[in-house]
């Protein structure tokens, strides 16, 4: 089969480039999106080391938490079986002298008895809306994909990651809602869920490809201070490489791209020089397994 030059590659990789800026911006300025900023705004924002102690025991996949009473305050239930994430909570109590007066210090200011109890909170993904259909996260979070994997993608690209010395495996995670992961720290690794439809594992094996080639020499803690550019490169990458190979993935791409993006075109731009070598070395390790 005849392949792709390198300038019809480039030419058709910027064309779909852009329509993920285009689906980003309008999403952005849709009326479910400013829903959706209007609601997460009235969520806490977390100290440094609580952000901490959430990324480590969600392997870095949180994006919005909150405690049980506060989820269900806001229109969603935490699902049956949950395991919740344990960070420090603050509390304070007025000091009070024999008679029940406050206390005070020395320029008169109340004494607060302060400590940080444990308290336990969970991930969005962790959770289900009570009204779907008025939710402002279902309106604008990326929604898996269904299907079959037409193209065998999956598998086209497990010869190539081989030949690169990974591998790739589908297990059981813990973690219904990640779709996968890629694993950096010698070992060479991509997991996908074994819960994932097999289109979804299509787009999700395309999407850790893309990390393992921008992303494994990054120095430590550089993901995590930069996670949103990282992974609209990643998903981007992933858009571009599954339409090429016969695969839509836009239901699921966009909304990604867009809550990692934070909607922002400048960002997107910022990664277009990433996203086309990424995408042209994928599309290329896909025509050539094609062929074989």
């Amino acid at each position: 089969m005849k392949h792709s030059t390198k300038e019809e590659r480039e030419q058709r990789i910027e064309q779909l480039r852009g329509e993920i800026a285009e689906g980003v911006e309008k999403l952005r300025d849709s009326d479910e999106w400013k829903r959706y900023l209007d609601y997460v705004g009235r969520f806490h924002h977390y100290s440094w080391n609580n952000i901490l102690l959430i990324m480590h025991q969600s392997h870095g996949t949180a994006s919005l938490v909150a405690g049980f009473s506060q989820w269900k305050e806001r229109g969603r239930m935490v699902r049956k079986g949950e395991h919740g994430m344990k960070i420090l909570g603050y509390s304070s109590r007025l000091v009070r002298d024999e008679d029940g007066n406050p206390k005070t210090d020395e320029d008169g200011n109340p004494i607060h008895r302060v400590w940080y109890p444990i308290v336990t909170v969970f991930d969005v993904k962790q959770t289900t809306p009570i009204e779907p259909d008025t939710d402002p996260i279902e309106k604008v979070h990326a929604k898996p994909l269904e299907g079959e994997d037409e193209h065998n993608i999956t598998e086209r690209m497990r010869e190539w990651l081989e030949s690169q010395g990974w591998t790739v495996s589908v297990e059981p995670l813990a973690d219904s809602e990640l779709k996968g992961y890629s694993v950096m720290d010698g070992t060479r690794r991509i997991v996908l869920n074994q819960a994932n439809s097999p289109a979804q594992n299509a787009k999700t094996i395309l999407h850790e490809t893309a990390h393992t080639l921008l992303h494994q020499t990054l120095p430590d803690g550089e993901y995590g201070k930069h996670r949103g550019i990282y992974e609209t490169e990643a998903e981007s990458v992933a858009y571009i490489a599954a339409k090429w190979a016969g695969l839509d993935t836009k239901q699921y791409s966009i909304s990604y791209v867009n809550g990692w993006s934070g909607g922002s075109s400048e960002l997107i731009k910022q990664t277009a020089e990433h996203v086309r070598q990424a995408a042209d070395t994928i599309i290329t390790a896909l025509e050539t397994s094609r062929d074989q």
